[in-house]
Formats: structure tokens, sequence, C-alpha cells
């Protein structure tokens, strides 16, 4: 079965971030329980941007009607809805940097609550009483906006969400962690950290499950988690592969469920940072093991999805998929049959479900706002050549372009996706590079590369430009390191605007760049015969750890552990091990590959040096270490 869905534009935002689109419930309750009931009601939708506005619309007779709209603030990193526990979730909540707010559906502030984070809050959820929010490393936990738990994590958190069992008062936290993990906390507290192939990018809890949550990865896979929550077994099914085909799919950055075909069963939506729209069809509504998943619809939208949601916007009794993407386009894809046809007199008209409907009010709507628009832009530029005068006081300033870029390891192949998105077209892209990399071809990029020749006299191994083609604003890089050669990866992006103007971004090659951490080791990885490297001095244990985030990747950015710590990482081209474990004064590698030990005692040797810390090295060339 494929599902048709036609595209129908509603308006344009600022940039936008992950959680930041909602559909708020209808006004009254009507029933859908029917199975071949098809009937829904047409909802409001809340987005916020980077520009810190928060703004309801809605849909009435094809014309865009805004309920409210904020002023400009602080970027709106996160927007969620809630409510009282047994009502209808109809509250809008948004965060902005450690700021919680709340507003109704007519816009009125009823909550402003500061929290005690000292980070920026990057993701957060509401449920009932209870709020969670997340900055980098730290979470809280807050109950009628009191303060009643915190968590400190070494890794990087990237989603929060919340799991509240049937007929119980408990609520359980699942933070996704950049270190391929999932922890589950209860009362602040983990109780248990599931292992991940992949690093997560989006969490996602279907509406009445309360011990199911879906799970979108870096490697383009969804995983189906069913948590236990009377003992630590833990079920887990891949809905979504990470591979389509001989082709690696594209990061997850958002997942949704919703009945879109009206059988009672719902349908997984899942949007990915190349643009990728997905619709997958399952075989059960109760979100039950062995379910297969077959794709019903798939689309390209040429730039990345921060999120999506299913509900009725656009007209009544037709299910839609709202999208909003990083630029800042809101649309719908809509289940309405929507045909065009040029009419007698030459003009085009929209025929929706056999009612025909006069487009030309539309059309002279349309022509005044561009009329508005040309205005406004002749206005702003007479004042930019004004300001820009010899004799003028003003400044010409270019202002700072956001930048939505990713740079990940593809474990599959063993080589670097980076990923810059703009919010306007590309003109060309510049790589600068002071350690040898392989530029690799990219089959979804239509830049046109070239190369140039590299003195050696200037350090750099590479020089390559990627000249875009017209409106482009995403480009994809794809390309291999060499272990043991370490540099940084600089990346200018010049966009087609004037006057001319270039930001910098720059990507360290670290000397171990292959390597990918490995929390489940077998006993047989570890009983290789293994070549051993013996550092001691006086190092503490913070020196250590940040000599290893610069020599490997993925590591967390801290430690909150005393003692020694233990790491396994394992090469993702060739699959030797590495073992690692420090403290205070004494360090020890153990690795099946003598080239990585020494390139490790390289490199720390060389950052000791800078320092004027000694060292005592001992290494010993294949000796058996097995796991205590």
């Amino acid at each position: 079965m494929e599902l048709e869905l036609t595209r129908v534009d509603y308006t344009n935002v600022g940039l936008t971030g992950p959680n930041c689109l909602q559909l708020l419930p209808p006004t009254t309750n009507v029933s859908t329980s029917g199975s071949n009931s098809g009937y829904k009601q047409q909802q409001k939708v809340a987005i916020g941007d980077q520009d810190g506005v928060l703004q309801v619309f809605s849909m009435k007779k094809d014309e865009l009607q805004v309920h409210f709209k904020t002023l400009p603030s602080e970027k709106i990193a996160s927007v969620k809805l809630g409510g009282q526990s047994g009502s209808v979730a109809d509250k809008i909540f948004t965060a902005s940097e450690n700021k919680v707010r709340g507003f109704n559906k007519k816009g009125k502030l009823f909550l402003a609550f500061e929290t005690s984070l000292t980070e920026t809050i990057r993701s957060m959820c509401v449920s009932g009483s209870d709020l969670l929010v997340c900055g980098n490393h730290v979470y809280n936990h807050y109950r009628d906006c009191k303060e009643v738990g915190s968590y400190l994590c070494g890794d990087v958190i990237v989603d929060v969400a919340a799991l509240c069992p049937n007929n119980t008062s408990r609520l359980i936290t699942v933070l996704a962690c950049s270190g391929r993990v999932l922890r589950i906390l209860e009362h602040a507290r983990v109780r248990q950290t599931l292992e991940l192939e992949s690093v997560p990018t989006v969490l996602y809890v279907p509406k009445g499950i309360g011990d199911r949550i879906l799970c979108g990865f870096s490697d383009g896979s969804v995983i189906l988690f069913h948590l236990n929550l009377l003992s630590t077994e833990v079920k887990r099914e891949v809905l979504v592969a990470d591979r389509e085909g001989d082709g690696i799919l594209s990061a997850v950055t958002c997942v949704a469920t919703y009945d879109l075909s009206g059988d009672g069963k719902e349908e997984l939506i899942v949007g990915r940072r190349d643009g990728t729209l997905q619709v997958f069809a399952m075989n059960s509504d109760e979100y039950q093991f062995e379910m297969e998943c077959t794709q019903i619809y798939r689309e390209n939208f040429n730039e990345s999805i921060s999120a999506l949601q299913g509900g009725c916007v656009g007209a009544t009794n037709y299910t839609e998929i709202i999208v909003c993407t990083y630029s800042g386009r809101i649309f719908g894809l809509t289940t309405q049959c929507i045909s065009k046809s040029l009419g007698d007199n030459g003009t085009r008209s929209d025929k929706s479900a056999g009612t025909p409907i006069d487009s030309s009010a539309k059309l002279q709507r349309i022509r005044a706002e561009i009329y508005e628009l040309e205005q406004t832009i002749a206005k702003e530029r007479e004042r930019y050549q004004l300001s820009t005068q010899a004799l003028s006081s003003g400044l010409s300033a270019i202002p700072m372009l956001p930048i939505n870029d990713s740079f990940v390891l593809v474990k599959e192949d063993a080589t670097f996706l980076l990923s810059l998105e703009i919010p306007t077209p590309i003109e060309h892209v510049l790589l600068q590079c002071d350690a040898p990399i392989t530029l690799l071809d990219v089959e979804k990029n239509t830049a046109v590369v070239s190369f140039s020749e590299c003195d050696k006299l200037s350090g750099n191994s590479l020089l390559a430009s990627y000249r875009c083609q017209l409106n482009t604003n995403r480009i994809d890089l794809k390309f291999r390191t060499i272990e043991g050669q370490t540099g940084t990866l600089q990346v200018y992006i010049t966009p087609n605007l004037q006057p001319k103007c270039c930001q910098l971004k720059r990507y360290p090659i670290k000397p171990l760049s292959l390597h990918m951490i490995v929390h489940n080791a077998t006993d047989e990885m570890l009983a290789r015969p293994m070549n051993a490297l013996t550092l001691k001095g006086p190092f503490s244990q913070a020196e250590m750890h940040n000599w290893m985030i610069n020599s490997i990747p993925e590591l967390p950015e801290k430690l909150y552990e005393s003692g020694k710590v233990q790491y396994t990482f394992r090469h993702v081209f060739i699959g030797t091990m590495l073992i690692c474990e420090y403290g205070k004064g004494e360090a020890t590698f153990r690795s099946d590959n003598i080239s990585t030990i020494s390139i490790l005692k390289d490199f720390i040797t060389k950052e000791a040096t800078k320092k004027r810390i000694k060292l005592e090295i001992s290494t010993c060339v294949y000796s058996r270490f097995r796991k205590n």
C-alpha cells in the first residue's frame, strides 16, 4: 500500500531546531474511535524559532490566522505541551536559556520560571506537574516548580523523555546520551544503563504507552525499547534498519506516530537530516514486538527536517503531517486530494475534494504581500547605503550566519561525513587541512569540486573547493583519514550574499580518528594477544583524560568518577581493539594492533613534554591479558 500525500505550504518562520513544533489538541472532544470514522477536527500549530518568537496559528478557509505571536527574545530550545494530570494537554511551554515559560492557548503568560541550571537548556519534557530540563551535562527534575532531584552526566545529554506507567504515580526518566547509551533514571538516580550501537539523536514516547519508547539514531536506524518497569529486563526491536539497500541512511532528527490512513493503526513517521521524510505502516497498534514496518511514503525536501507532527490542520476530515524545516518553512503533507487545472480563462484554479476554490482573492493578497516586501527591501537597502557612506559614523557589520553542521564517523565504511547547512544559498565551500585526508564522492552532492596543488612549505596537505549549484543551502562532504596523522580541517563557507563574507568552521582530526567506543566487549575480544603500554608519572587523572580526548573520539568531556576508569574502543576498519585504563599517576593501554600503541605513545609523550612532565614508559609486546 502506497500513501499519497500532497504538499501544502503554510508559512515561514525564523530558523528552527529540534522539538520546536507542537499541535494543540482540538478544542472539543470528538469521537474518532470508529474503525471507519475518518473525522478529524482542525488543530492549531505552535512553533518556536531561534529568534525567540513563539506563535500559534491555524487555517480557516485556506487562510492562515495567527492567534498570538510573542516578541523576539532568547533562542527557543524546545516547545512542549502540558497540563494537569488527567486533563487535556493544551498549555504551551517553551525553554529559553535557563528559563521556562508557560502560555495558554490564547497567548496569556501564566508561568515564568527561572531554573537553577547554570547551562543553557537543551531539551525539556513536561508531564503533569513534573518538569524535566537538561543542559549539556546536567539534568534537573522539578515538581510544582520546586527542585526534587538532579543528576550530573559525563556525556552530553541529547534528549530527555518521561515514561508514566499506567495506574501508577511513578515517573521514569530516559536520557539519550552522546556516549552511545540510554540512561534510565528514577528519583534522579540511574537505575539502568542501556548500551547502544550508535549515538541516539531523538526520543519519542507514543501517546498512552507507559513502558515503550522509540529512539532515533545518527546511523539512520529507529529502535523500539520495551522497558520492564518492575525489573531490569529490556527488549529492543529494530523498526528501521541503518541501511537501505546499498546506501547508508542519514541521521534521524525527529520521530512521530499518527493514524494517517484511519484504519486504527498508527503509522511511524521519520524525519532525517538530509531532508528525507518516510512513513512506515506498522502491523500492530499496541507496539508489540516482531512488528513488520513497511515503507508506504518517501520524499526528500532538500533541507534538514527539524520537527514533525501528525494531525489535522488544513482541512477538516483530512489527516496530514505538519513538517518544519531548519530554515523555518512550515508545510503540510495532507491526505486531501488536491488537483490543479487550468480554467477557461487561462487562470489556474484549485480543486479540492471536488469543490472549486476561488483563488483570485488569494492571488491578490499574495501580490500585495510581495509589493510590501519589495518596498521594505528597497527602504532597508537605501538605509544601509546611507549608513556606509564615508561621512557616516555608522559601521558596516555582517552578522554571523548560524551553521547547522554535523561531523560524524560512519562505521560502515570507515569514513567521516560532514554536513553543512545555512539559511541562505551557498556559493562555494573551501577545504584546508594540514593532515592527509582523502575526499570521497557523495551520491547526492551536486557541487563541482576542484583541487589545488599544495606547497610543501605551507604545511597544507589538502586544498579543495566545492562550487555549489544555484539555491543550494545544504552540502554533504565525505572523506577518509589516516590514523597517526593529526591536524585540523578548516572549512570556509561563503554564502551567496552581498557584501561578500565567509565563515570558518574548524574540525579536529585526531590521531586515532577511526576508533569508536565499545560498551559490550566480549570475553573473546578481550582474550586476544595484546601489546601493552604503561605510563607512570606526576600527572593527574584530569590531565590524562584531556590527552585522551585529544587523541581519540567519543570520550566524555568530563569525568565525575574517582579512581581508575576504563574504556574500550574498536577500530571501525580493521576491527582491532584498544583498552584504556588510567588514573592518577598511572595509565595502561592494551591493543592487538602495535600501530595503535605506537601512535598513542608518540602523542601522549609529546603532550607531556609540552607540560614538562617526566614519564616512565614501559612496553610489552604480545602479552596476553584477560578480563578480571
